[in-house]
C-alpha cells in the first residue's frame, strides 16, 4: 500500500504525518518552536531551529511506524508570509520575520503611496491591500533599517521553501504563498512586474522557478534521506501556505464550503472559482488556492490558539511543569475548568490581540484585555472567556463573508483548537452552524499529504485525493439558548475594539518612548 509523508511547518512547531491511500495515519511526529520578540510587535525565528525541528518530527515519525521506506513522496504546509532572506550561499541573513511580525507598519503607507502616484489599480493586479505582515513592506523595512543585511540578499522564500532546498538542493516558490508577497499578479499566478517597479525591490530577489502546490520542486538528498529513514531521491512536492493546504486537508475545494483553524492563529478560510476582492479596507486577503485554477480567501485572527498558550504558561505554569512529568495534557486540564464556566462567562468578555489584530481591524497597536469582569470572576470564566473571544474574533470574519453573499450553514473546523469538544460547540454556538470534524485532525499536513499524492501521481486531482482520503469525523450542532446569548455578547465584543482603538495607539506611542521597555 502506498503512503505519503506530509510535513507541516507551523508556527508553534513542526509536524509530520504519515498516511496511506485511504487516510488512515500510520504515525505522527512533533517538534516545538519558539518565537523571539526582539521589539514592539516584531516577531522572528531562526530557520536553523525549523530544520532540526523538522528533522526531528520526521525521524519521530519514520521511527514510530517504521513505514519509512514505504514512503513514496514528501508534501508540505507552512506557515505564510515568513520572509526568509537568503545570501549568496542561500544561508540565511537573518531570523526570519513571520507573519505575526508587525513593524513594516510605516513602509505600508510608503507602498500606499507610490500606488496612489502611480495610478495602479492594485486589487486588479494583487487583489489585496496592503499588509505590513506581506513580503514587500518587510523588504523595504529591512533596506531602511538594517542596509548592511539588504546587501546581502540573493533570494528571499517562504518558510516551506527553505526547508525544500534544505532537502532538495532546489529553490522554488509556488503561487498560494507567493499570493501574500504583494509581488504576485494573483489572477495571472504570476510575478508582477508592476509591484516590482512601484515597490522598487528587484525581481532577481524572488525564486525564478513559481510552481503550482502539486508540482515538483527536486528530489530528496541522500545524505537527508538517509538521516531521517527515508528513501533517497523520492519527490518533494511544493505544497502550499498552511492555509491553502489545511484547505484541501478538510476538503475547502468547492465554494459552498466554509472553514476554521484554531493553531497559534486563527483563520477563515473559503474558495473561489475567480479572485476573490474585498474592495473594504478589513485586512481580509485573497490568493491563490494551492488547487490549480481556483482562488481562494482568508479572515486572519493572530494570536488565537496562542491567548491559550498564555494561559497555559502564565496561568498554569507550575501545573505545566506538573503535567509535562506525567504525560499528562494541560490543556485538556485548562477546558476543563473553562466548561464550569457558563456560555458568556457573565459577561466577561477576552480581546486576543495579543500582537495587534489582522481581520478586521488591521491594528499593530491592539493589545490583549479581558473586559467585565467582577469580584465574581474566577478561573473558570477567565479560561473560557478566551476561548470565547477567540470565536468571536472568527465570526467577526464570518460575518464579512455573510455580507460578501456566502450562505454558511457548515463550517469545517480544524487545528488544535477543533480537538477540545468544548472549544467546537463554543464554535458552533457563536458561529450558529454546524461544526464538523475531519478524520485526519492535522488539516495542514493531511493537505500536504494530498498534494504528495497528487504530485508523485497517484491520484489524478485534489478533488479524487479529497475524496478517497477524508471522510467526517463528527458534527456539532449549535444549542439554540446559547446563540441567543452569545450573539448578545458578540455585540459588545464587536463595538470594544471602536472604544479602544485611540487608548491602544496612545499606549503604543508611550511605550516607543525613550527609557520605556516596550512589549
Amino acid at each position: 500500500m502506498s503512503c505519503w509523508l506530509g510535513i507541516d511547518a507551523g508556527t508553534s512547531g513542526i509536524k509530520a504525518i504519515i498516511v496511506d491511500e485511504t487516510g488512515k495515519v500510520l504515525s505522527e511526529g512533533y517538534s516545538e518552536e519558539d518565537i523571539t520578540v526582539p521589539g514592539p510587535g516584531f516577531a522572528e525565528q531562526a530557520p536553523e531551529i525549523w530544520w532540526q525541528a523538522c528533522g526531528a518530527a520526521v525521524k519521530q515519525a519514520v521511527g514510530n511506524c517504521g513505514a519509512g521506506m514505504q514512503v513514496s513522496a514528501i508534501g508540505f504546509s507552512g506557515q505564510m508570509q515568513g520572509t526568509v532572506f537568503l545570501d549568496k550561499n542561500f544561508q540565511p541573513v537573518r531570523n526570519c520575520m513571520i507573519w505575526m511580525d508587525q513593524r513594516a507598519v510605516e513602509e505600508v503607507g510608503e507602498i500606499e503611496r507610490r500606488i496612489e502616484e502611480a495610478g495602479t489599480d492594485i486589487m486588479a493586479v494583487t487583489a489585496n491591500h496592503c499588509l505590513n505582515s506581506f513580503w514587500a513592506p518587510k523588504i523595504l523595512w529591512l533596506k531602511k533599517h538594517e542596509p548592511e543585511n539588504y546587501e546581502k540578499i540573493e533570494k528571499i522564500v517562504f518558510t516551506k521553501d527553505y526547508l525544500a532546498c534544505r532537502m532538495t538542493g532546489e529553490l522554488a516558490t509556488e503561487v498560494s504563498d507567493a499570493s501574500l508577497s504583494f509581488l504576485l499578479d494573483i489572477p495571472g499566478r504570476k510575478w508582477s512586474d508592476e509591484m516590482f517597479r512601484i515597490t522598487g525591490i528587484p525581481r532577481s530577489f524572488v525564486p525564478e522557478r513559481l510552481l503550482e502546490s502539486c508540482d515538483v520542486v527536486g528530489g530528496l538528498r541522500k545524505a537527508v534521506a538517509e538521516d531521517w529513514g527515508l528513501r533517497p531521491g523520492i519527490p518533494v512536492i511544493a505544497g502550499g501556505g498552511d492555509q491553502t493546504a489545511n484547505g484541501i486537508g478538510t476538503g475547502i475545494i468547492e465554494e459552498s464550503m466554509l472553514g476554521a483553524s484554531i493553531g497559534t492563529s486563527a483563520v477563515v478560510f473559503g474558495c473561489s472559482k475567480t479572485p476573490f476582492v474585498d474592495r473594504k479596507k478589513r485586512a481580509m486577503q485573497s490568493l491563490c488556492h494551492s488547487v490549480q485554477d481556483l482562488w481562494a480567501y482568508l479572515g486572519l485572527s493572530l494570536t488565537a490558539g496562542a491567548s491559550l498558550k498564555w494561559v497555559r504558561d502564565v496561568m498554569f505554569a507550575e501545573k505545566k511543569q506538573e503535567f509535562q512529568a506525567s504525560g499528562k495534557d494541560i490543556y485538556d486540564h485548562i477546558t476543563g475548568i473553562a466548561s464550569e464556566a457558563v456560555p458568556g462567562c457573565g459577561g466577561v468578555i477576552f480581546l486576543p490581540y495579543f500582537n495587534g489584530d489582522s481581520a478586521p481591524n488591521h491594528d499593530a497597536d491592539a493589545r490583549a484585555c479581558y473586559f467585565g469582569m467582577s469580584l465574581n470572576t474566577g478561573m473558570p470564566e477567565m479560561c473560557r472567556s478566551v476561548m470565547e473571544g477567540v470565536a468571536y474574533s472568527l465570526r467577526e470574519t464570518v460575518e464579512i463573508c455573510r455580507e460578501l453573499g456566502k450562505d454558511i450553514r457548515t463550517i469545517r473546523v480544524s487545528g488544535g483548537g477543533s480537538k477540545s469538544r468544548l472549544w467546537r460547540q463554543i464554535q458552533a454556538d457563536v458561529f450558529d452552524t454546524s461544526v464538523v470534524t475531519m478524520n485526519i485532525e492535522e488539516g495542514p499536513a493531511a493537505g500536504a499529504v494530498i498534494m504528495a499524492a497528487v504530485g508523485s501521481g497517484h491520484f489524478h486531482s485534489v478533488a479524487e485525493g479529497c475524496r478517497a482520503m477524508l471522510k467526517t469525523a463528527e458534527e456539532v450542532e449549535p444549542v439554540r439558548e446559547n446563540v441567543k446569548r452569545y450573539d448578545e455578547y458578540f455585540q459588545i465584543y464587536h463595538g470594544l475594539y471602536g472604544h479602544l482603538k485611540e487608548p491602544f495607539s496612545e499606549r503604543a506611542r508611550l511605550y516607543k518612548s525613550p527609557g520605556r521597555q516596550p512589549v
